[in-house]
């Protein structure tokens, strides 16, 4: 049975028999030339490697009339081979490149679409996260010097998600430009995967509801914080530049979320004085509720998150 699959495997995967030509040419070469000239292990390795790359150096030959016909046939199939796992590795970046590998990430941020939102966020999260960018509008990686795991297909459809190793995936980031397709990419997530988070991109008020029902943990709408700071840069220009400071997480100042575990049994003004992780305490989410600028006799419990500003760490 093993033999079996173990030929049907080397008849039918190009890469699987590439590889086993090349690991038996190369195993012949070593042990006939160590045998038939009695050269070392090393010698023998030695002159495969330079024969099979056909560097050909010249400083170890083979002499015996044996050996001289038996080397024909392996550097024949050797070359070949040797050719074919160059064009294979050159096959497999290109296919990188254009998107047609499927990521084999686990507790990755998914991305779906790329835009502006979607650059921003890849900003953010790299090298704190690995990220699987999924678009059907871009030809090639657009991210590929940043290590960026690239899916050419429609964010939409199951068959480009699972590609994307959406079952593995901790997060996902919906940022496509039409609600509706934001709707129903959020319902393909939430079907192959019930536990990932999903985080989406809206345009219209009135699609928050939808997406929320759709299964979206967070619903950013993103027209409408535009329109309120446009608004309130009439009249309060500074509080449009603080919110650009602490959201830009870069430099200047960062809002963050830390486990509150360790302050479990602290009171809220216990916190404020001890001027805890070197921020200042704004809010604290309990049970889904955010409790901004909390009572300061507040007794912090184990699964609190609090929400610090402080100084970004670049």
């Amino acid at each position: 049975m093993f033999w079996k699959e173990i030929k049907k495997k080397f008849l039918l995967d190009v890469r699987f028999r590439t590889v086993t030509l090349f690991m038996a040419c190369y195993t012949i070469g070593i042990v006939t030339f160590h045998f038939l000239e009695n050269a070392s292990w090393l010698d023998s390795f030695y002159w495969i490697v330079i024969t099979l790359s056909t560097v050909g150096y010249g400083d170890l030959t083979p002499h015996s009339p044996l050996m001289k016909i038996i080397v024909f046939p392996i550097v024949l199939v050797g070359i070949v081979v040797f050719a074919s796992i160059t064009g294979l590795i050159v096959e497999e970046q290109q296919a990188r490149l254009r998107g047609l590998k499927p990521s084999r990430q686990n507790k990755h941020v998914i991305i779906l679409g790329y835009n502006d939102a979607a650059e921003s966020a890849i900003q953010e999260l790299k090298g704190k996260y690995e990220i699987t960018l999924v678009d059907n509008e871009q030809d090639v990686n657009p991210k590929i010097e940043e290590n960026i795991h690239f899916i050419r297909g429609d964010p939409k459809k199951e068959e480009s998600l699972l590609r994307a190793n959406i079952e593995k995936a901790e997060f996902v980031l919906i940022t496509l430009k039409e609600d509706s397709d934001a709707i129903l990419a959020t319902l393909a997530v939430r079907n192959l995967n019930e536990k990932a988070k999903i985080i989406v991109s809206i345009s219209s008020m009135e699609n928050v509801r939808r997406a929320r029902a759709a299964g979206a943990h967070v619903v950013v709408t993103v027209d409408a914080l535009a329109g309120r700071f446009l608004a309130s840069a009439v009249f309060e220009e500074n509080v449009v530049k603080f919110f650009e400071d602490v959201s830009s997480g870069k430099e200047g100042y960062d809002i963050v979320e830390i486990d509150a575990k360790e302050m479990k049994g602290k009171k809220v003004k216990d916190i404020i004085l001890q001027n805890y992780k070197d921020g200042l305490l704004l809010a604290v989410s309990r049970e889904g509720r955010l409790f901004i600028k909390p009572d300061l006799e507040m007794e912090i419990e184990k699964d609190d998150k609090l929400l610090f500003i402080r100084e970004a760490i670049s």
